[in-house]
């Protein structure tokens, strides 16, 4: 739904928003060509429910905040949880009186949708505007609490384990009557993908089973499930990924796909024997289309013309460094996706395959067939590539044949563990990788982390002083670190307002329905971007540590992870824990 910028405009200077600030956006809006309502929506220039009733001014309907209300369960399922935060419409009560239904949706104007909800409850529709952020709250009402959700599918004599006692035992047709195996397993997946984890865990202690999910990076565990249905929950998954179910003692890796609240879900499945059981990680595979672009996904713009100027480039090599999970590999897809036309030939060599790119020739490494990262990449020289994908850099025969598959004409992408840019380039020296080879053959190195984003519901501002931050962090160059990119952060009204040398806003989550009372919602990229140069080509060849390397590339421009930390966090972006967290710890 499109907001008469104008009438925001006046609506802003009503609520006594700083001119000069509603002139920036304003101007931000025209060159950006954002609607001017997401950007005010996005710098939190007024809350959640002040912008709502606004703009329920604005298109003259009733404002309705969802959060103060109680929505019996059957009305809010009017509306299923996949149509309503498509369209961001609720159904939040029902006037049997006057036989209407009331719904709250942020587009007023979607008679299509409207017309559709009283034909479905054979009831006239009373509208009212609310915001998309009060739709997402109240989702969190379709669904009990997960531990409730898993345990009520058991017998009542299976559900509360107390702590240290035997698992319980059935007959095998007791078991097959009584405990629904499909049904439990389908729900772990299911919630798993509604609560946007990245990851799930069902593994063995000795008398439970345990189910933990990866949300933006950190694991919460979910349930505590009685011994006895482990292995048939093992048994499920290895018949779902096709793997062999009567081998308990090696490691296997495969790959499920089920329909999910009417999306199609990939999962890719590792199973590894332990202590107490086999143990199941199952990685959800969200499909790229809809996965955060460079910007989005927290790279600067700056930084962004770099890594654009040097993947384009004709020949050369492309590292992204940074550790298992920080998202290098969605980093290098998005930009090959840049780079696919019809005009380049684009070939991959991966372990696995994570995600399927139209227009692009994928290879599965497969150690059966002795088709190795190594082996596979010389074969792809044999297809007559342009750019060239190598999934991991993991030894030093990978290393030397993508350094000359560089040096020969060919744009080579590729990951390697490591923790900055600077740092990269010394593992690949240790790999065996002579210093001026890698100087010819290397354009850019691109080190990143992901970082919890702080929930924009319950973000709240908070003063620091020099001296808080030194007795908090026992860090005195973080305080320095702070200082100097204060000094560059804040604008010259804020300047008057703090003394910047001596205070600085960072922000924390209070924590509310919206984030799972984490404080946190979703995650965001911190990078640093290495170009080569030739003073840096000079420290390489002359033996220089990956310090001297680092501080060469901030003398030519380099940001470095910790300041992009540290400017996310005087933004609101995440908090300065977190950065400490991620980078530091």
């Amino acid at each position: 739904m499109n907001i008469d910028s104008q009438k925001l405009i006046e609506g802003l200077k009503g609520r006594k928003v700083e001119k000069f600030l509603i002139q920036a956006l304003d101007e931000e809006s025209k060159a950006s060509k954002v609607p001017l309502y997401d950007l005010v929506e996005k710098k939190h220039v007024l809350s959640d429910e002040e912008l709502g009733r606004l703009v329920a001014e604005i298109v003259g309907y009733p404002y309705i905040n969802l959060s103060k209300i109680e929505i019996a369960n059957e009305v809010l399922e009017i509306v299923p949880e996949n149509i309503a935060l498509k369209q961001g419409v609720i159904t939040f009560a029902i006037d049997e009186y006057q036989n209407k239904v009331k719904i709250a949706t942020v587009n007023p104007f979607d008679l299509e949708m409207i017309h559709d909800l009283e034909k479905k409850t054979g009831r006239e529709a009373e509208v009212y505007y609310t915001t998309f952020s009060s739709i997402k709250n109240i989702i969190g009402k379709y669904n009990q609490e997960l531990k409730n959700v898993f345990l009520n599918m058991l017998p009542a004599n299976l559900r509360y384990a107390k702590p240290g006692e035997e698992p319980a035992t059935l007959e095998i047709e007791e078991f097959e009557e009584e405990i629904p195996i499909v049904k439990i397993f389908d729900a772990i997946l299911l919630h798993a993908n509604r609560h946007h984890a990245s990851d799930i865990h069902i593994e063995a202690s000795k008398n439970h089973t345990i189910i933990r999910y990866r949300i933006d990076g950190v694991l919460h565990k979910i349930v505590n499930f009685p011994k006895i249905i482990h292995e048939p929950l093992i048994t499920r998954c290895k018949i779902l990924a096709g793997l062999r179910i009567d081998e308990t003692r090696a490691a296997q890796d495969g790959r499920i796909s089920l329909q999910l609240d009417d999306n199609t879900v990939a999962f890719r499945v590792s199973i590894l024997p332990t202590h107490f059981g086999e143990k199941i990680v199952m990685r959800i595979l969200v499909e790229l289309e809809e996965s955060v672009n460079l910007i989005d996904s927290g790279l600067d713009e700056s930084e962004y013309k770099k890594v654009i100027l040097n993947s384009t480039k004709p020949y050369g090599m492309m590292i992204v460094t940074g550790p298992t999970g920080s998202g290098k590999t969605t980093t290098l897809y998005n930009i090959i996706k840049l780079l696919n036309s019809d005009e380049v030939n684009i070939a991959t060599i991966e372990d696995p395959i994570e995600y399927g790119i139209d227009g692009i020739n994928q290879v599965q490494v497969n150690h059966a067939t002795n088709l190795t990262f190594a082996n596979g990449l010389r074969s792809l020289l044999r297809q007559d590539p342009d750019s060239i994908l190598v999934g991991e850099i993991r030894d030093q025969e990978t290393a030397q044949i993508a350094v000359e598959s560089a040096m020969t004409g060919h744009m080579v992408f590729s990951t390697l563990h490591a923790n900055s840019a600077a740092v990269g380039i010394p593992r690949l020296v240790e790999m065996g990788v002579e210093p001026f080879l890698l100087t010819a053959a290397v354009n850019s190195f691109i080190a990143q982390r992901l970082v919890r984003k702080l929930c924009p519901h319950c973000l709240q501002g908070q003063v620091y002083s020099s001296e808080t931050l030194g007795l908090v962090y026992n860090d005195r160059n973080l305080v320095e670190v702070v200082k100097r990119i204060a000094s560059k952060h804040y604008s010259p009204e804020e300047i008057e307002q703090l003394e910047f040398k001596d205070e600085f806003i960072f922000y924390k989550g209070q924590g509310c329905s919206a984030c799972g009372h984490t404080g946190y919602k979703g995650r965001v990229g911190l990078y640093e971007v290495l170009e080569m140069n030739d003073e840096i080509k000079k420290i390489i060849l002359q033996g220089g540590s990956s310090d001297a390397i680092e501080d060469m590339a901030v003398q030519s421009g380099m940001t470095t992870m910790l300041d992009n930390g540290i400017e996310k966090a005087l933004s609101g972006n995440t908090s300065l824990e977190e950065v400490i967290r991620v980078i530091k710890a």
